[in-house]
């Protein structure tokens, strides 16, 4: 029932629709209008005059033309020089009847020919001779043309009366006193047009054009033929006796039905729009229902829909009126006793109807989406136009490639425009033009336009290989061009890749040796403090030994405890949750602290300790407790593994707003690896392991050093082990 009712709107919509458009195409033509006032007859009648005025009223005489029967020194030149110069004339004639002469074996046929050939020569010189007979033949020429236009003229002016046979009229010309008949004007019409004036609205000229019945271009080829219509005025009639018996008649008829039908369809629509406006007052909630057309109608951006919805709604106004039209032709039909236009009437009516209902679920659906957007600010970035717009502009983020992609496309449309026109154009210069163009610029275009294609794919194939791990050979740079360089930033990629996949690969190696020194430094001290805990159960021990033991067990702990919480701290400075407490500190006087309390171990190691400390204060802004760290675990790694009897530099120095501690060494152990590892967790330069430690002490300092922004570099060269830390200043 809901869905009637619905159905019943629509087509209720749909009538108030058709009056609507039925009001502003076809009213003005119906709509208070008697039959003689409609355009149609007017036009008729207009057109009537027209032709009288042209083919009756107006009709030349041969004494109006004799004023062409005249031929002027440039056509006597032309006319004598059509077909070339005297001797060139002469020897055509002769080419012509040499096949004849040949042939011929009769003598009199042969000499007949002669006689014809001898007799077109003597015409010819005689045209060269002669003005007066040249000119005799010019007026031959256009007298027969005159006569043939005489008769065309009189046989319009009989065709005009026998079409136009239902029309009487009367005029007089005041010029001449001549007085034009058809028919009696007084006699009942019903309709009666008076003319005064003639020459207001149609002028008396006539022209004959000579070219049309003498295909030659030496005469002159227009003559004109002007009468004075001013004082030619009179009356035209539709005695109503006539009208009855001619087309008219039906016409009227068929003008006063679609007269009547239109007041219905109008009467229709207003009693539509009560009802839609009373009792069947639709509601925007009725349309706005969802199914599988509109939810493809909306996924189309905002302002593709609403140029949708105008289009769809000039199709409905475009059918709709063709309908009423429609409906006027096939009452003209019915008239005639045919029906072969009631079946485009009613498709016409079902594809007007059908456009009608998709338009208001069209409508009703961009006004939901608009509803809520507030305003153009929302809506713009969701529409086509934004889209457009932005891909415009991106085309051209490098200026290079969309210069060149705009430059092609003009190529390709004008290379296809032109290609039209050659094909609309019988014209060799357009195609010898085209022809050029084509090969400067259309082939060069098209030339640069695939080389760049095929180094793309060269390029999108080098591409896929790195995505699946196949790491060619780099690619070849061409030029200068944007191809050349994503061409050159791949090949850096491509190395770069390489550059990942060998840290990759020396990752899982050292993640290998992390479990491996792992398991080994926990599993020492382990081992020791299960064994000496076994030892310790032994009843039979001496009190020395037990001291011993527990004294063992006490350092093994020590060291286990040690090994754990650096790892534990490198694992929380690794994911980040150390927080720093910075402060204003002199770097200076933290060094000086440092390589004061490391100075017995060193003396006791038989090391040199040199500590090169500037005179200035160093302030930076750091965290005291972790920097501390960072020195201190710097300067016990070098205590640990420097070779005994040499020095150890310490030097600290700022510059440009850097403060750069540098520790110098000279390694016990050969250093095998490459310098970045030594910095890796649980790496140390010595392979036996023996040292005491947990082998995280340049770990720790690197991690403490990148979370105050600084930067902690080793360089080793030979026996030489160097550590550079470098963090900014405060003043």
């Amino acid at each position: 029932m809901k869905n009637n009712k619905i159905y019943l709107q629509l087509f209720l919509m749909f009538v108030v629709a058709t009056a609507a458009i039925l009001i502003f195409t076809n009213g003005s033509r119906y709509i208070g209008k008697t039959f003689y006032e409609s355009q149609n007859f007017k036009n008729e009648a207009e057109h009537f005059v027209r032709e009288l005025s042209q083919n009756v009223l107006n009709v030349p005489t041969e004494q109006d033309f004799e004023g062409a029967l005249t031929a002027t020194e440039e056509e006597i030149h032309n006319y004598r020089t059509y077909y070339g110069s005297l001797a060139e004339q002469i020897q055509n004639i002769k080419d012509q009847y040499e096949d004849d002469i040949d042939a011929a074996q009769d003598p009199e046929v042969l000499e007949a020919i002669e006689q014809e050939r001898d007799a077109k020569i003597d015409d010819i010189k005689k045209n060269f001779e002669d003005d007066e007979h040249v000119k005799a033949k010019i007026i031959a020429i256009k007298k027969k043309a005159i006569q043939q236009e005489l008769k065309n003229i009189e046989s319009e002016r009989k065709s005009t009366l026998n079409n136009y046979d239902y029309f009487a009229y009367e005029f007089t010309d005041e010029n001449t006193g001549e007085v034009y008949r058809h028919g009696d004007v007084s006699e009942q019409a019903v309709f009666k047009e008076t003319y005064t004036n003639l020459g207001k609205n149609f002028d008396g000229i006539y022209t004959i054009d000579f070219y049309e019945y003498d295909n030659l271009s030496i005469i002159e080829n227009i003559y004109t033929v002007e009468r004075d219509l001013s004082g030619v005025s009179g009356v035209v009639t539709v005695p109503k006796a006539w009208f009855e018996n001619s087309h008219l008649g039906k016409e009227k008829y068929a003008f006063t039905v679609t007269q009547y039908v239109y007041y219905g369809i109008i009467v229709a629509g207003i009693i539509s729009f009560v009802l839609l406006m009373t009792s069947l007052e639709p509601t925007r909630q009725q349309f706005n229902r969802a199914s599988q057309l509109r939810e493809l109608f909306e996924r189309l951006p905002i302002d593709v829909r609403i140029a949708a919805t105008a289009i769809f709604a000039y199709f409905a106004v475009l059918f709709n009126e063709s309908f009423t039209g429609a409906v006027q032709t096939q009452i003209y039909f019915y008239m005639e006793g045919r029906y072969s236009q009631l079946i485009e009437l009613f498709i016409l009516g079902a594809i007007s109807f059908a456009f009608a209902v998709a338009v208001v679920y069209m409508f009703v659906s961009v006004w939901e989406s608009l509803k809520g957007q507030g305003n153009l600010e929302k809506v713009w970035p969701k529409t086509f136009a934004a889209k457009l717009v932005n891909v415009a502009a991106s085309m051209f983020d490098n200026r290079s490639i969309g210069i060149q992609s705009l430059i092609l496309l003009l190529v390709v449309y004008l290379g296809g425009f032109g290609l039209g026109v050659v094909a609309l154009s019988a014209d060799v210069g357009v195609l010898l033009f085209y022809m050029f163009l084509f090969v400067v610029f259309f082939i060069p275009a098209l030339f640069i336009f695939m080389r760049n294609m095929g180094y793309l794919n060269r390029i999108m194939k080098h591409t896929d290989n790195m995505a699946h791990g196949r790491l060619t050979n780099d690619l070849k740079v061409k030029g200068k061009s944007p191809l050349a360089k994503h061409a050159e930033n791949l090949n850096g990629l491509r190395e770069g890749v390489r550059t990942s996949l060998n840290e990759q690969a020396k990752s899982e190696r050292m993640k290998t040796e992390l479990i491996t020194n792992v398991s080994h430094d926990l599993r020492t001290p382990l081992t020791s403090i299960i064994t000496y805990t076994d030892l310790l159960k032994n009843p039979d021990i001496t009190v020395e030994e037990r001291k011993k033991y527990i004294e063992i067990l006490d350092a093994k702990s020590n060291r286990l405890k040690t090994l754990i919480e650096d790892l534990f701290e490198v694992s929380k400075m690794a994911s980040g949750n150390v927080e720093l407490s910075k402060q204003r500190i002199d770097l200076a006087q933290l060094l000086q602290q440092a390589a004061g309390e490391h100075g017995e171990d060193f003396a006791a190691a038989h090391l040199d300790l040199r500590v090169n400390i500037s005179d200035q204060p160093i302030f930076a802004y750091v965290d005291g407790q972790k920097w501390w760290r960072v020195i201190d675990n710097l300067i016990v790694n070098a205590r640990k593994y420097s070779l005994e009897g040499t020095r150890v530099y310490v030097n600290l120095k700022s510059a440009d707003g850097i403060a750069e501690l540098t520790i110098k060494n000279v390694a016990k152990y050969e250093l095998h690896e490459d310098a970045s590892e030594l910095i890796e967790r649980f790496k140390r330069a010595d392979t036996s392991r023996h040292t005491e430690g947990s082998g995280l002490g340049l770990a720790i300092a690197q991690s403490i050093v990148d979370m105050h922004g600084g930067h902690l570099d080793i360089a080793v060269d030979g026996d030489l082990f160097k550590v550079t830390v470098s963090v900014p200043t405060e003043k």
